[in-house]
């Protein structure tokens, strides 16, 4: 590049995929780890084809092909991708323009050829990385690629465009890939790439076997390399009028329709929104004249002229409540918003009404909005009153739910989506008691991130709330919780002596203003005995967990949750004392009154039995150690292959199987344990580097004691 031309824009998930082998956060880099937790989310959730819009006859989203209407202004660009098609090596395409211009509709009818011709067609959303990964994942198993290959790909790994195009090269049949909504080209790029998508080497490349499209509103050439651009822009006139006609044809004739399409600009997206609009029951006089001076007299842009007349339309219609609920809806991120906190009096008739004039596309049980309607309505926000419901009931949802059960883990992912767009739209316009819903969703979000093993998405989400919580001030029991929450998992990813001044400080604090016996002050006693754990400290530890369980039982009850974990931890620091046998009786104690509090199956009552087994093999009865940990893996199969428990379990199960002379079978369970905790946790994570150093001094004939937090 010429010194003198303009740099290339750096973007949120550019700067993701060039940490992304390093989990560094010092200091913290706020914008980096928005991008990682809204990656993390959207790899992660494995959104259900009916939920997500998807047809699995034609695999493209419902709202771009509805409603059928003939292709109009396109037919030249559409004949050039054609032709691209048949020779793809000169791709990848591009589709670029402003939202609403109807690219994805091109690609949609691309697409529609495409299959008629007998090619594979896949339909992947890069917008906001929904379910991105995931997604590229079942293309990847539909191509017959191994479990290692599609789990590799789905987390998102250095070498997955590499590992999925390698399949697509050998694919059986010719193919067509469309990337839709790739509004951030560095969505597109390698982990580790400094170019972006322009060096070839990310999930747009060319190939014979098939054609790569993308959809995107970034328009700079740069950002695309040697991609064959094509720009898709606003209809011509006459384009524009028959669009009119085609959706609407009793509104009027020719010249009135082509006087409606230069009002409107010739922009698809509003052109869709009045035609449906006056084919609908909800238009009171159904002519493009009369549409054209309603236009006249509306303010703000033309997709939010368009968008209020079909609102006003509808209230006359009877269904007032329309406006109220697109209002609400435009809080959440544009896509799978589950209805359920959309609930109002109507909903049904505003949900109908709303999708009859194309304002919302409804599925089972989401709501998916354009994302230009979405911007256009947050703009129509003047009082804080929508966002304060938004708010409630996000909140309301996320109670319904519990962080320790493994089922509801995927509703707290989904849900972390829309608690982002509320932090980033939001905050700044609530009141105080409001923010401090947000950010009380944002610790128990972060608590569910936290025990189904995402303790760096957890951490970000803390980071993310307190950068927005500042009116709150520093006292404020949400903020002082989010804080305790944030220590943790700083602790978690390698950095206990930070961990430390956090606990230390929100401590002060809570004994400060709460009082040393306050159910968040014992909370924070206890933790401030655990980061002595961490840092090897034990009979401090041992000290601390004493004083804390003594108050515990006194203010929260031999029964509570919170008392038997200070019991656990209690007996954990005992052990690494070198007091076994002591410790293997106080486990058995937390076992028995975790089973009867919190029964058999309940994540804490498993780590229970997690210690069990691990002090048994400390005792040196491996064989029986070796029985435990293995029904222990069985216990825990409704966890994530991935989940650090599980990786843990696994890899003191190769410990045991090691001491026991079976050196192939536990070179192969750690080298297991390697590959999943580098893919989730990292190379540089203090988990990662234990199983490596277990596995090479398994190499040099020697045998690595298994130690691990409590």
């Amino acid at each position: 590049m010429n010194h003198k031309e303009e740099p290339i824009p750096v973007t949120f998930a550019e700067l993701y995929r060039r940490a992304h082998a390093s989990e560094a956060f010092a200091p913290f880099d706020l914008a980096r780890g928005l991008e990682e937790l809204r990656t993390w989310i959207d790899r992660e959730v494995d959104i259900v084809e009916e939920d997500s819009g998807i047809d699995e006859a034609e695999g493209v989203p419902a709202a771009v092909r509805s409603p059928r209407v003939e292709l109009r202004g396109r037919h030249d660009v559409l004949e050039e991708l054609a032709a691209l098609a048949r020779r793809p090596e000169d791709g990848p395409a591009v589709l670029i323009g402003a939202g609403g211009a109807g690219k994805s509709t091109l690609a949609a009818a691309l697409a529609e050829q495409a299959r008629n011709r007998g090619r594979q067609v896949w339909w992947i959303s890069a917008a906001d990385l929904t379910g991105f990964s995931a997604s590229l994942a079942e293309v990847a198993r539909e191509l017959g690629g191994s479990p290692n290959d599609v789990e590799y790909i789905a987390k998102g790994g250095a070498d997955a465009p590499g590992r999925l195009w390698r399949l697509l090269d050998d694919a059986p049949r010719e193919w067509l890939l469309v990337l839709d909504n790739a509004d951030d080209p560095w969505v597109l790029a390698t982990a580790d790439s400094s170019a972006g998508v322009q060096d070839g080497s990310g999930w747009a490349r060319a190939s014979r076997r098939g054609l790569v499209v993308v959809t995107s509103r970034e328009t700079d050439p740069r950002m695309w390399g040697a991609a064959r651009l094509f720009q898709v822009g606003d209809l011509s006139t006459t384009d524009a009028a028959q669009v009119l006609r085609d959706l609407a044809p009793e509104a009027g004739d020719e010249n009135e329709a082509r006087a409606l399409a230069r009002r409107l600009g010739g922009l698809p997206l509003t052109l869709h929104l009045a035609g449906t609009y006056l084919r609908s029951e909800a238009a009171q006089r159904r002519t493009f004249s009369a549409y054209a001076r309603a236009i006249g007299r509306a303010e703000g842009t033309m997709v939010a002229r368009t968008a209020e007349i079909s609102l006003d339309g509808l209230e006359r219609h009877g269904i007032p409540q329309a406006r109220t609920l697109l209002r609400l809806a435009s809080c959440f991120a544009p896509t799978s918003i589950p209805t359920r906190i959309l609930a109002m009096k109507g909903l049904k008739e505003a949900l109908d009404g709303l999708g009859g004039v194309g304002l919302i596309q409804e599925h089972s049980a989401t709501v998916t909005l354009h994302p230009v309607v979405t911007d256009t309505n947050r703009a129509h926000l003047k009082g804080p009153e929508i966002r304060h419901t938004a708010v409630e009931r996000l909140v309301e949802a996320l109670e319904e739910l519990d962080w320790y059960r493994p089922d509801h883990w995927l509703q707290y992912r989904q849900l972390g989506q829309h608690l982002l767009a509320l932090l980033d739209n939001a905050a700044e316009h609530v009141d105080r008691e409001h923010l401090a819903l947000l950010v009380h969703a944002a610790d128990i979000t972060a608590r569910a991130f936290v025990n189904s093993g995402a303790g760096r998405a957890a951490g970000v989400m803390c980071r993310a709330a307190l950068a927005r919580c500042a009116a709150l001030g520093e006292e404020h029991p949400a903020v002082l919780r989010v804080r305790h929450m944030l220590a943790w998992t700083v602790a978690d990813g390698g950095n206990p002596h930070e961990a430390e001044a956090i606990y230390r400080d929100v401590l002060g604090i809570r004994l400060r203003v709460l009082g040393d016996s306050h159910p968040d002050t014992l909370a924070s006693r206890h933790e401030f005995a655990w980061i002595a754990t961490c840092l090897g400290r034990w009979a401090e530890a041992e000290r601390r967990y004493q004083d804390t369980l003594r108050d515990s039982l006194r203010y929260l009850g031999a029964g509570a949750g919170e008392t038997l974990t200070t019991r656990h931890e209690l007996a954990y620091a005992i052990a690494r004392q070198g007091r076994l046998d002591e410790a293997l009786a106080a486990f058995q104690g937390v076992l028995r009154d975790r089973r009867r509090v919190l029964g058999g199956g309940h994540p804490q009552t498993l780590q229970t039995q997690h210690e069990l087994a691990w002090i048994t093999a400390k005792q040196g009865r491996w064989e029986e150690a070796e029985a435990m940990y293995r029904h222990l893996l069985n216990l825990r199969q409704v966890f994530e292959t991935d989940h650090p428990h599980v990786l843990l379990t696994l890899h003191e199960l190769a410990w045991t199987v090691a001491r026991q002379g079976r050196r192939a079978e536990a070179e192969s369970l750690y080298r297991k344990v390697l590959q999943r905790r580098r893919q989730t946790l990292g190379d540089d994570h203090p988990e990662t580097e234990i199983t490596r150093r277990a596995l090479s001094e398994l190499l040099q004939g020697r045998i690595s004691d298994a130690d691990h937090l409590a």
